[in-house]
């Protein structure tokens, strides 16, 4: 089921219950995002919907309900309706937004920036132009959040934002075994655990010493030690507690690391 804020538009909601359950919820007034649902294995997605000239008329803006819902899923998606364009469509009337977030006034990078709605015929009636950031400083900032884990999707108008969020949805209903996409590809990452320093210097020191220290046997005192001073300060009682390190291993460690017994 996708939970939709209360405040979305209901033409938004009616196409998505032509295809999946839905159900409207006070989302944003509990610190969540637009639009939430779970997957197939549990993990939940929500999405901040925002119109082209929304978001970069106020980037500030943006970004802060972003943060405020951060944490409220595992995973994030910013959904952008309409065109952003660093230059204007020929033919198309433009309005002109003159307010700047005070941010970008003092980033000192004014320039304007193009938004188009586009209507669910094809249509676009008008345009709006903001003086604001550079395009630029606009994808590196989509790179920023792609970077701490919100992507964003671009739809041309609110059907294709319905559409998107049930293919999505019924997506992430599928269990891994289904998904195909990359399957020949991508391949299991292998990690190898690097050795801990002590107990690497363990088994070079017993191979030197003929100290009878196997990989075993050195993690068992890495488990009760934490350096090589650690251990030249115990007594042969006290490394003899580890298991299979008996008081003659001991002995021969300790005067290994200089102690006169």
């Amino acid at each position: 089921m996708i939970m939709v804020d209360e405040f979305e538009p209901d033409n938004i909601l009616k196409l998505i219950r032509q295809v999946v359950p839905a159900v409207v919820a006070p989302l944003n007034r509990t610190n969540f995002s637009d639009y939430f649902f779970g997957g197939y294995d549990g993990t939940t997605f929500q999405f901040s919907r925002k119109q082209a000239g929304e978001l970069v008329g106020n980037i500030d803006e943006a970004e802060a309900q972003l943060v405020d819902y951060y944490h409220n899923a595992d995973v994030n998606y910013q959904l952008v309706e309409g065109l952003i364009l660093p230059l204007p469509i020929k033919g198309i009337d433009i309005r002109d937004h003159s307010k700047v977030g005070a941010s970008i006034r003092e980033l000192g990078l004014g320039q304007k920036l193009y938004c188009y709605a586009i209507q669910p015929n094809g249509k676009i009636e008008h345009g709006d132009s903001f003086s604001t950031l550079p395009i630029s400083a606009l994808y590196a900032w989509l790179h920023r959040l792609d970077r701490a884990g919100i992507s964003t999707l671009f739809t041309a108008n609110w059907t294709e934002t319905a559409k998107l969020l049930t293919i999505l949805y019924n997506n992430e209903q599928k269990p891994p075994e289904e998904h195909t996409t990359l399957q020949r590809v991508i391949k299991p990452r292998i990690t190898i655990k690097k050795p801990e320093p002590l107990l690497k210097a363990l088994i070079f020191m017993s191979d030197a010493y003929k100290l009878g220290i196997g990989a075993k046997k050195a993690q068992a005192i890495c488990d009760n030690f934490v350096n090589l001073i650690d251990i030249a300060m115990a007594d042969v009682d006290e490394l003899s507690q580890c298991p299979g390190i008996g008081k003659t291993i001991a002995k021969k460690l300790l005067a290994a690391l200089g102690r006169t017994l």
